[in-house]
């Protein structure tokens, strides 16, 4: 689902003005929608349509990947993601990503461990900082076969195996920790360009485990969701949640969507005989109603005000069907409209493009969206 609403459309539409086609700048290739833009020695990020939509002010910038992008401002380095907003400021020497949203940082002759997304301080607020900076030096090593990390401190070390940074980041209340990035693990399919608007979902819901290609090399991000991947993905994504063994499961029923429907009926995402075609294609609104009554839609917290939200949506109002549910994931940052005007077309299908949008929101809260 393409972002939308006013204040996403009017800050692509103000850069856009600001500056026009980009003609004196140098454009290098997409990646993820965007492109690398150089001026002057300074970099930017231009869009399909050659309109600068990220200023160009960085000493230096890399190419979207899974949907961050490390760039460097008065000789500190930051994470921005695709429209422009900083998850990490600019603030660091170093910042080399480690593992699911945590990066090595360096702050002056001090080494430490931040978070792309904040977490609570046990003092009543949040922070970013896991490993304070108080380092000598923060390395990977392999040890014993292991993966590891060795923070160090005059004599003393402290080692972290890689394997066990998931339950740290789930003890520190991270978000996001059970849908965790891996920064080397991209897909390439041959129906998926690089300047596609879905680039970056697709890269992110196939990374995170959500999703996969058709075959043959395909996604398909124009086929049209079933019912029954809708609940597949449902299934696929409270299971996580819930840390069970659903999704790691191997299922060999004859009817291959059979486990998810039955799981997301125990669960209570669906009721019994909700859906008589398990193949036809997904509503919309059917689609907003299903995510929305997973533990994950549940957990998450609102980032838009849902008495704006409801004044919003043309096409939705109170008492429709899944009008809650529709409302409850544009507060969550999930759902952000069709158009300018917040358009959902809750009686309309959904494209596999769109479902990797919606399904990387839910995953992964960096990418959840401010509306207004």
């Amino acid at each position: 689902m393409k972002q939308g609403c006013k204040r996403i459309s009017a800050l692509f539409l103000c850069l856009a003005l600001l500056a026009g086609p980009v003609r004196a700048a140098t454009i290098w290739g997409y990646q993820e929608g965007l492109a690398l833009t150089e001026e002057n020695g300074l970099w930017g990020y231009s869009n399909v349509q050659r309109q600068l939509v990220i200023p160009i002010r960085y000493n230096s910038a890399t190419s979207f990947r899974l949907g961050l992008a490390r760039v460097e401002e008065n000789g500190k380095l930051g994470i921005i993601r695709t429209d422009g907003t900083l998850l990490i400021s600019p603030a660091y020497g170093t910042l080399n990503h480690l593992y699911s949203g945590l990066y090595i940082a360096q702050l002056g002759t001090r080494w430490g461990i931040v978070s792309l997304l904040p977490f609570p301080d046990g003092q009543g607020g949040t922070t970013q900082i896991l490993y304070d900076f108080v380092y000598d030096s923060i390395v990977m090593a392999t040890m014993g076969g292991l993966d590891t990390v060795i923070l160090s401190r005059g004599t003393q070390q402290t080692f972290l195996p890689v394997y066990q940074i998931t339950d740290l980041m789930l003890s520190k209340q991270i978000p996001s920790a059970r849908f965790p990035l891996t920064q080397d693990d991209l897909p390439n399919f041959s129906d998926v360009s690089p300047r596609d608007w879905f680039d970056v979902w697709v890269d992110i819901a196939c990374n995170v485990g959500l999703m996969e290609g058709v075959g043959g090399s395909r996604f398909a991000p124009g086929q049209t969701l079933t019912v029954a991947e809708a609940l597949q993905l449902a299934a696929e994504m409270e299971s996580r949640q819930t840390g069970d063994s659903f999704h790691t499961q191997v299922h060999s029923d004859t009817v291959w969507y059979r486990p998810a429907v039955n799981y997301c009926q125990a669960s209570g995402i669906i009721s019994a005989n909700e859906f008589s075609d398990y193949e036809r294609p997904v509503t919309r609104a059917e689609m907003a109603k299903i995510f929305a009554a997973t533990s994950l839609a549940k957990s998450m917290a609102d980032r838009n005000d849902i008495s704006q939200v409801k004044a919003a949506i043309p096409d939705v109002k109170a008492g429709d069907y899944a009008a809650d549910a529709i409302f409850s994931l544009y507060a969550k940052g999930v759902l952000t409209g069709s158009d300018s005007k917040c358009t959902f077309r809750p009686n309309d299908t959904l494209t596999r493009g769109e479902a990797a949008a919606i399904v990387s929101r839910m995953a992964r809260a960096e990418q959840r969206v401010t509306l207004f």
